[in-house]
């Protein structure tokens, strides 16, 4: 591993802070997050960002009162502010900035984390992906969801525009929604994991893929943190196995 990106308002951050701290040829950066868990600061500071339970709100609840005025960008800023200089203190030398779900595909909130970017002096932001929000696996891909990437990619362009226009570097290449896939599409209990990656990276035939997975050893808390479970220790088994690295030598 040679990147990774941390959330720091999670159960396990400390851990995950003092690991990239001390792993050698690691870059690591924030990961901005205002859609899980409970955010840095006291929900007084926060109102806007949280529900009856202190929570952070969902993402389509998120985008939608943003979009409709109803959430502060002043809060938001403090938040992220908040995450950011939490992993300053662990002694981290943020690499880059990115955001959970790629809320900043936004561009209100790609701006915002522009500006913070160069506020800390982090010269590298996580191109952001709009299909992250509405992309289905291929086989629920229908006439909704494809006109809602296509707005979408409308919306991306101006977010990586305002981005480049304050002088971040972006990753190439530049995402779409033909290089995007979930590891979880590819994985089917019960079947050989190896085998039914191999089919589903066949089906995609581009020179640059990324594949978003989501391993983990579930405990007692990640139930209440995400709808995503069980699938996750399966991504964990397949990732870390032989089989995982002998495909990546033959690709």
């Amino acid at each position: 591993m040679s990147s990774a990106s941390i959330m720091s308002n999670m159960p396990w951050s400390a851990d995950a802070l003092a690991y990239a701290r001390n792993a050698e040829n690691l870059q690591a950066g924030a990961h901005l997050n205002l859609t899980t868990g409970r955010p840095l600061l006291p929900v007084e500071e926060v109102p806007s960002l949280v529900n009856e339970n202190g929570e952070f709100l969902k993402l389509a609840v998120l985008l939608r009162r943003l979009l409709a005025g109803r959430i502060s960008r002043d809060e938001i800023r403090l938040e992220l502010q908040a995450q950011i200089e939490a992993c300053l203190d662990s002694s981290l030398a943020i690499h880059h900035l990115d955001s959970h779900m790629h809320f900043h595909a936004m561009p209100p909130l790609g701006r915002l984390v522009a500006d913070l970017a160069l506020q800390y002096e982090v010269g590298i932001v996580r191109n952001p992906d709009f299909s992250a929000f509405v992309m289905p696996p291929p086989s629920e891909i229908g006439p909704v969801r494809t006109a809602l990437q296509k707005a979408g990619a409308k919306v991306l362009i101006s977010t990586q525009r305002a981005l480049i226009g304050r002088n971040i570097v972006l990753n190439d290449p530049l995402p779409t929604a033909r290089q995007l896939i979930y590891l979880r599409w590819c994985l089917e209990p019960g079947d050989d994991p190896a085998e039914t990656f191999r089919r589903c990276l066949c089906d995609w035939q581009v020179d640059n893929l990324e594949i978003i997975a989501h391993p983990a050893v579930v405990d007692d808390v990640l139930p209440s943190l995400s709808a995503y479970v069980q699938g996750r220790e399966l991504e964990l088994e397949f990732l870390a196995g032989d089989e995982f690295r002998q495909l990546l030598e033959e690709l």
